[in-house]
């Protein structure tokens, strides 16, 4: 909802105040205004737009929990699923919104919540088949990275990295960047500062389950520009093979041995440090085993990712043909993401509010509700008039006395 110009205090703003401490006014407003600017920059777009008729798109997609754990857009998360457990999944590739299709029953919402046809879209054009071509990952459950933990914004303690081929969210402990934290770290703390890999040091994340399928990337594991985590000399230590030089100034470049430094080149063919390297990576990575979090223990959790040097993707479309492009698991060029149209209301005056309130009534209940709505307004200046007059601060005492004596004399 647009903020007010004349501020109407809501009772969340009111609680965290004790009944006698003593708040002014522009305190209470500054208040508002501040989690007014707060939900602007969580929900920055326009909510009154499904995304089903644009078809399969990269855009923010919600999954609902009471609703079969199917995926909705950003409009229909708020339009039309406000009230039910929604998890955000950010963005999703060729994805296409489930709120109006058949896919979402009324059986699956369950009986304490109430499955409504898509607000967004015309009643006569729902509901509409399943989307046939829609990839559901444990992700739609609110599970996420290998080790399957939920993800709760309030209580995570660690930074989480995409996948760039199947989407999904690891840990950076489980892939072996850095150990896992107990507790969050305070503001001033570098986040990076104990990570094998630093994020801006790397394009993508290729994680062990989405390379395992692709020999043309397990062959390349810990070769320059293909970064992989393997088991140090000491026991619970970890190392980086394929380190390379990916990025100038800021602008991506293509990775050759030539253009590396001698600190930073991967040994080529010929030496035998090398040959053991790849061999090790190479054995993680193309074992045939099952998904890491249902193997046995002598499997290495997070054995088998791959971490794309900058320019990687780009080498990539110049050396490779349509067929092996085609057959890669992840783009080499990413694809824009639909983003709803910018929510450019402007904020409305109490009396706009009002007026726009008291428009669907009937016409007495319409003067009824005018007439009782400024003689509130006269009262609560005449209030606030003698506070001032006498020199006395408004309290939260005060105010939530005002309004039960305007309810009692009704």
């Amino acid at each position: 909802m647009p903020p007010t110009a004349f501020p109407m205090l809501s009772p969340e703003i009111l609680a965290h105040h004790p009944a006698s401490e003593v708040v002014d006014l522009p305190t209470l407003i500054e208040e508002q205004d501040r989690l007014a600017e707060e939900a602007r920059e969580v929900l920055p777009y326009s909510f009154d737009e499904c995304t089903y008729s644009k078809g399969a798109l990269r855009q923010s997609i919600f999954s609902c929990i009471d609703c079969g754990e199917k995926g909705v857009c950003y409009g229909c998360s708020i339009s039309c699923h406000a009230e039910h457990r929604l998890v955000e999944l950010w963005t999703k590739r060729s994805f296409r919104c489930d709120c109006p299709t058949s896919s979402m029953t009324p059986a699956e919402a369950g009986p304490s919540k109430s499955k409504r046809h898509c607000t967004l879209n015309p009643p006569h054009e729902q509901p509409q088949p399943p989307n046939e071509t829609n990839r559901y990952t444990k992700n739609f459950a609110g599970k996420f990275c290998r080790c399957g933990r939920d993800y709760d914004p309030l209580t995570e303690t660690e930074v989480m990295v995409n996948c760039l081929a199947c989407e999904d969210w690891f840990h950076e402990s489980c892939l072996n960047l850095q150990p896992q934290r107990e507790a969050p770290l305070d503001d001033e703390e570098d986040e990076e500062a104990d990570c094998l890999i630093p994020s801006d040091t790397y394009d993508a994340l290729i994680c062990a389950d989405c390379v395992r399928p692709h020999s043309l990337l397990s062959e390349r594991a810990g070769t320059s520009g293909w970064m992989a985590i393997v088991p140090g000399e000491k026991e619970g230590e970890w190392t980086v093979v394929g380190r390379a030089e990916s990025a100038t100034n800021g602008s991506k470049r293509s990775l050759e041995e030539t253009d590396l430094p001698d600190a930073k080149r991967t040994r080529v063919e010929g030496s035998s440090e090398q040959d053991a390297v790849s061999a090790a990576v190479n054995a993680e990575v193309g074992a045939t085993a099952k998904p890491v979090d249902s193997t046995p223990a002598t499997r290495r959790k997070g054995a088998g990712d791959i971490f794309l040097a900058n320019g990687i993707r780009e080498r990539l479309g110049r050396e490779l043909d349509e067929k092996a492009i085609a057959s890669l698991p992840f783009p080499l060029v990413d694809e824009e993401i639909y983003e709803p149209p910018a929510d450019e209301e402007e904020p409305e005056t109490l009396d706009a509010v009002t007026e726009r309130m008291v428009s669907s009534l009937p016409r007495v209940q319409a003067i009824e509700a005018l007439h009782g709505f400024h003689a509130m307004k006269d009262k609560l200046k005449a209030m606030l008039a003698g506070h001032a007059q006498s020199g006395q601060s408004v309290s939260r005492e005060d105010i939530e006395t005002f309004f039960q004596d305007l309810r009692q004399n009704k």
